[in-house]
């Protein structure tokens, strides 16, 4: 004979899922709508309904798009300089004769990482200090001046990727390093009884089977170097955007424009702005990445 369930056992596992639910729809769906909401309208102190002004306005704003190149040319140096040196170091530990060292490289490359942003971003800052930092100490005993890596626009950028890639580089050489461990040893050592030399079997094995991981950690380093915050904001002083802007990226804007000048529709316009503009580069970089069939 069934037994007959009482209505509260039936809502025991709606009962359990539910703070997941709650959660969600207080911290992330309520502060999503609300802010697409004040994108809507303007003002400090009052706030007035200004439709898709605050859009238009967005597309014209040279300063915001700055911002935008600033990124994009962050994301160049992650993508061309970080990674592909996360690639060699990895192919190197991955080597047999490292075998028994693999673990301490690991930790080793995996520090930086867990360090935080705000300390790393003050070290670096006197780093690069023009005139008791450091790097221009070593430079000055091979002659040559002293450069203002934080005061020049032109030294702005390659400072901060020196930073990310101290910071960084470990974890992607962790990500390419699981890649690589993946990749079944068959497969090269066919290629190499084929007569395939090191760079024709890293070339049509090694990368072919580490385009998924390949595709995370690209999308990581775009959305990463479009997202900074911590870094560039101590680098730059609070609030400041470095010489000539050259430090300033999207979500500093989005700082600066809600919490220093109280513009808060126009910050959550530029939020959703760059919503959407990061959405569509993920798509595009996905679809770059994807295996063709």
């Amino acid at each position: 004979m069934p037994i007959k369930q009482s209505k509260w056992f039936k809502l025991a596992p709606y009962l359990f899922i539910s703070p997941f639910f709650i959660h969600f729809a207080v911290f992330s769906l309520y502060p999503t709508l609300y802010g697409f909401w004040l994108s809507l309208y303007q003002g400090v102190s009052k706030l007035t309904f200004a439709g898709f002004k605050n859009y238009s306005l967005v597309m014209n704003d040279d300063v915001f798009w700055k911002s935008m190149w600033n990124g994009l040319k962050a994301t160049g140096g992650s993508v061309f300089i970080i990674l592909p040196i996360a690639l060699m170091v990895a192919l190197l530990i991955n080597q047999p004769f490292i075998e028994k060292k693999k673990g301490w490289f690991a930790t080793f490359f995996f520090t930086p990482n867990i360090t935080s942003a705000v300390a790393v971003a003050i070290i670096f800052g006197f780093i690069f200090n023009r005139s008791f930092g450091i790097l221009n100490t070593v430079l000055a005993f091979v002659g040559i001046d002293p450069i203002g890596w934080l005061e020049n626009p032109r030294w702005t950028l390659p400072s901060l990727i020196l930073l990310l890639t101290w910071r960084y580089l470990g974890i992607n050489i962790l990500y390419f390093l699981a890649g690589l461990q993946n990749i079944p040893k068959e497969l090269t050592e066919a290629a190499k009884i084929d007569g395939a030399n090191a760079v024709q079997r890293l070339w049509s094995v090694t990368l072919p089977l580490l385009r998924p991981i390949m595709t995370f950690i690209v999308f990581q380093a775009i959305i990463g170097s479009f997202t900074m915050f911590a870094e560039p904001f101590v680098l730059a002083g609070p609030g400041q955007s470095g010489p000539e802007q050259s430090l300033l990226f999207p979500t500093m804007y989005i700082y600066q424009q809600a919490f220093r000048l109280q513009n808060f529709g126009y910050s959550s316009a530029v939020g959703y702005v760059f919503t959407v503009i990061l959405l569509i580069v993920g798509i595009i970089q996905i679809r770059m990445f994807q295996e063709k069939k």
